[in-house]
């Protein structure tokens, strides 16, 4: 079997008893290849004792980041915060141009415009009672981009 040219590093790692995750956040190998490895040495899986430092994730158990539930287990507070985070979202959306937004009105749209610009310039001409097929041609889109994005403005309006 073909050995990963990381293989000497990966195991002293998880001879040491660094997690696969923590292997794969630090060298950039998969956690299956690690797992693999530290199958063959025939080391345990990772667990989270009272003597680790980290967290089965990688996160260290600091004085703001360890916590014990009602059963007295050890959990990771920053493993909490990111299940509890969910689908929530983290990115700020960036704010249409709207210089682009006027000349995409105007006829003279630019070579690309994000899906937010294109949908004001929409609403915008169906606003002043401008065709579909016309507005499509001013935009640059499909006629049927311009009767979808104006139903889903209408159905949340």
């Amino acid at each position: 079997m073909k050995q990963h040219p990381l293989y000497d590093v990966i195991c002293r790692l998880l001879e040491v008893g660094e997690s696969d995750l923590a292997i794969e956040r630090a060298l950039g190998v998969s956690r299956a290849t690690a797992g693999r490895y530290r199958k063959q040495l025939g080391i345990a899986p990772y667990r989270t004792t009272r003597a680790s430092t980290r967290c089965r994730h990688g996160h260290p158990f600091d004085a703001g980041n360890e916590a014990f539930n009602t059963e007295g287990h050890r959990y990771c507070r920053a493993c909490v915060r990111n299940r509890q985070r969910g689908r929530r979202r983290t990115w700020t959306p960036v704010t249409p141009d709207e210089i682009a937004i006027e000349r995409a009105i105007a006829g003279d749209p630019p070579e690309r415009l994000t899906p937010r610009e294109r949908a004001q310039a929409v609403l915008v001409l169906r606003a002043k009672q401008v065709s579909a097929e016309q507005v499509a041609e001013r935009v640059g889109c499909t006629p049927r981009t311009v009767w979808r994005i104006q139903a889903r403005y209408q159905a949340a309006a």
